[in-house]
C-alpha cells in the first residue's frame, strides 16, 4: 500500500501519474520580498484545483508533489485539493540541497536523529495532520555533494529502508546523478526504488544512458523548461534510451509549480512565467509531447509504460 494525502492506495489506484509536480512552492526567505503578491492560501488552492481538473480529460489519477519540507511544503493543501477533484496526491518527507535548502536545524542533527524524524513522518504524519508522506525527497548541489547533503542521503535511505519507502530527487543541471545512486542504493535502497530526478536538462544521452544501466528510474520530468534544453532534445534522447531498450527506466513530468509563494526565485515582480516559459503548465506533456513523441515512433503502450506501468513499479513494496 501506498501513503496518500488521503489515506492509503494500492499501486493499481494510482493509473497515469506526473512523478514530479508542485502544487504550492516557496523557497526559503520568500517572505522577505514586499514588492511580491501577497501569498492567498485560499486563493492558491482553488487555482491548484482548478489546474488539475484539466487533467482529468487525460486520464491523469495521481499527482506526486515531491516538495520537500524546507521549501513550503503543505501536506494539508494537498489533502483539499485530493478531495475536491478526485486526483489522488502523494506528499514526500526529506529537505532539499545546502545551497537553496533551510539548513540550521538540520545541520546539528546526527544522521541518525534526521533519520528517525523522516521514519516518523512516513510512519505517524506530517505534524499533527496524520498525513503520511508516499516518498523520501532528496536533493544535491551542482558538482559535488557536500557533507551536509551526503549526512540527509544518507538518513534518507535509512527512513527509506525501514518504512519501504521509494526514494525521488532532484539533481542540479545533471550533476552528481551517480554520487547519489553511490549512497542512496549504497545504503541499501534497490535502483528499481530510486529516481534520479530532472536527468532531462542535458543534450548528453551517454549520461542518462549511464545512469539506466545502473537500474534506477531516470527522470525526464522537466518537458517544458526550455530555458534549460528544448523539449526537442528532450524527446529524442528520451526516444534513444527507449531504443536501446531502457523504456522500463524512464518516467515522465514537468516539475510544474502551479503557485509560488512570493513569487519564482529571480522573477522580477510582476513579470510572467508564462511569458518567459509559454509551454510550461501541467497539460503540456498530453497536449504537445505525447504527439510529438508518437510522431518519432512511440506507441500507445510506450505512453502507458512510463506513465502508469513504470510509476506502478517504482512504488511497488520491496
Amino acid at each position: 500500500m501506498i501513503n496518500s494525502a488521503l489515506g492509503r492506495l494500492s499501486e493499481d489506484e494510482l493509473g497515469r501519474t506526473l512523478i514530479h509536480e508542485h502544487a504550492t512552492t516557496g523557497f526559503p526567505g520568500w517572505f522577505l520580498d514586499p514588492r511580491q503578491p501577497k501569498y492567498s492560501r485560499v486563493e492558491a488552492i482553488a487555482r491548484v484545483v482548478d489546474a488539475f481538473e484539466q487533467l482529468k480529460s487525460y486520464g491523469v489519477k495521481t499527482i506526486v508533489d515531491p516538495c520537500p519540507a524546507d521549501l513550503g511544503r503543505d501536506v494539508e493543501m494537498y489533502a483539499e485539493v485530493a478531495s475536491r477533484t478526485g486526483i489522488n496526491m502523494i506528499c514526500a518527507a526529506g529537505m532539499y540541497y545546502e545551497a537553496a535548502g533551510l539548513t540550521y536545524t538540520y545541520r546539528y542533527l546526527e544522521e541518525d536523529a534526521i533519520a528517525d524524524i523522516f521514519q516518523k513522518e512516513l510512519e505517524d504524519g506530517v505534524g499533527e495532520t496524520g498525513i503520511r508522506p508516499g516518498i523520501v525527497k532528496i536533493a544535491t548541489g551542482y558538482g559535488s555533494v557536500s557533507a551536509y547533503e551526503k549526512k540527509i542521503l544518507r538518513a534518507a535511505a535509512k527512513a527509506a529502508q525501514r518504512t519501504n519507502t521509494p526514494v525521488l530527487s532532484h539533481t542540479e543541471k545533471c550533476t552528481c546523478g551517480h554520487d547519489q545512486i553511490d549512497i542512496i542504493c549504497g545504503s541499501g535502497v534497490a535502483p528499481e526504488h530510486f529516481l534520479v530526478g530532472h536527468s532531462d536538462g542535458t543534450d548528453d544521452v551517454a549520461y542518462q544512458t549511464s545512469l539506466a544501466e545502473r537500474g534506477v528510474f531516470v527522470g525526464f520530468d522537466r518537458f517544458g523548461i526550455e530555458s534549460i534544453v528544448s523539449d526537442e532534445v528532450r524527446m529524442n534522447n528520451m526516444v534513444e534510451l527507449i531504443n536501446q531498450g531502457f523504456r522500463d527506466q524512464v518516467m515522465m513530468s514537468h516539475d510544474y509549480v502551479v503557485c509560488w509563494q512570493g513569487g519564482a526565485p529571480g522573477v522580477l515582480p510582476g513579470a510572467s512565467l508564462n511569458d518567459i516559459l509559454p509551454d510550461w503548465k501541467l497539460t503540456h506533456i498530453f497536449e504537445k509531447i505525447i504527439p510529438a513523441l508518437k510522431v518519432k515512433g512511440l506507441t500507445d503502450e510506450d505512453i502507458d509504460a512510463i506513465l502508469i506501468d513504470n510509476p506502478r513499479r517504482f512504488f511497488a513494496t520491496v
